[in-house]
């Protein structure tokens, strides 16, 4: 008797133990459950910290970003210079930041090849095609004081080296191999700059060649040759030739070295100064009636800006005036962009 009450003690102890346990287990689960439970809400709400925190940071910046947007695009600029004419503008934002006299009728001189090159890379797809230089044309350009890149009358000249041959030292006779191959002789070939230019949207220009040798009936507005240069630069292999400073050519009959070319930029300047900024290229013009010209392409702080001025005083022999120009109204955007 004993010994069943005995067993049925430890029976109902094993009971009340297991019991034990069982709450016991229930309860630590219950507490690491509880703990998870803690833990994901804890790194939720870290998450949304964190993501709240990423949102203001990201306001912020857009902020500043807008706040500097504004700054750079109402950036004053002085247009006291000694061009005529003048307009420049932040092309990345495609907005105009002073002007002068930008409407008003112009001769572009040399910056007339602007044209002629773009018209030519995008006519002439094959650099190494070889064309003939002009006898009679280019002698009656030579007559009248054209400048000329160094290639004589009938040499053959690959459509490369003309290309550079015509921006660098603004060779007058790569202009017209170029116009007498793409259409036949340089009056065709002026109908056609005048169609390509109303395409550009230049409504305010009339070409009658294509050098810029001066006529009466050929004229611009550095407005219209702000808007070619916009768009020329587009272009990969007019970007490539109008960026490059230096150059040369392929043996020739009377430079078996090659002829080295150097852009007119550089004449009178070996380095062209601006603030927090560089002239990537450019290109030059003269005549009497033109004055000094220049249309170029800068970049400032990271952004790119085309400035075209026409009609300083002075000529080959005198300071560069055009080329101050541009270092004073690029300098100034540097300047004032550097002060915010």
């Amino acid at each position: 008797m004993k010994k069943k009450q005995r067993m049925r003690e430890a029976r109902r102890k094993r009971r009340i133990l297991f019991t034990v346990l069982a709450v016991c287990i229930l309860c630590l689960c219950a507490v690491l459950g509880g703990i998870k439970l803690k833990q994901a809400y804890d790194q939720k709400q870290e998450e949304k910290a964190r993501i709240a925190a990423e949102e203001e940071r990201k306001r912020q910046q857009e902020a500043e970003e807008r706040r500097k947007l504004e700054e750079r695009l109402n950036v004053q600029i002085d247009m006291d210079i000694y061009s005529e004419a003048a307009i420049v503008k932040d092309v990345q934002n495609n907005k105009v930041l002073a002007s002068k006299n930008a409407e008003e009728r112009i001769y572009p001189a040399s910056m007339t090849k602007i044209l002629t090159l773009l018209i030519a890379v995008e006519e002439l797809p094959d650099l190494d095609e070889k064309i003939q230089i002009p006898v009679d044309e280019v002698l009656a350009e030579y007559e009248r004081g054209a400048s000329m890149a160094g290639f004589q009358p009938g040499e053959k000249v690959s459509v490369k080296d003309l290309l550079y041959g015509l921006m660098l030292p603004s060779g007058a006779e790569c202009c017209t191999a170029l116009a007498c191959r793409i259409s036949g002789s340089e009056e065709a070939f002026a109908e056609k700059m005048n169609e390509r230019a109303k395409e550009l949207g230049m409504l305010n220009s009339h070409f009658v060649n294509a050098s810029g040798l001066h006529e009466d009936e050929h004229y611009t507005t550095v407005t219209d040759i702000m808007i070619l240069l916009e768009q020329a630069i587009k272009n990969e292999t007019f970007y490539e030739v109008f960026t490059t400073r230096s150059y040369t050519t392929a043996p020739t009959a009377a430079e078996p070295d090659g002829i080295t070319f150097e852009s007119t930029m550089y004449d009178k300047k070996s380095t062209l100064e601006v603030t927090d900024g560089e002239i990537l290229g450019g290109k030059t013009g003269f005549t009497n009636a033109a004055g000094l010209c220049l249309a170029s392409l800068a970049n400032v702080e990271g952004q790119n800006y085309i400035l075209v001025t026409a009609g300083a005083d002075g000529n080959h022999n005198t300071e560069p005036f055009h080329v101050l120009d541009a270092e004073n109204i690029y300098s100034q955007i540097g300047a004032a962009i550097q002060s915010e």
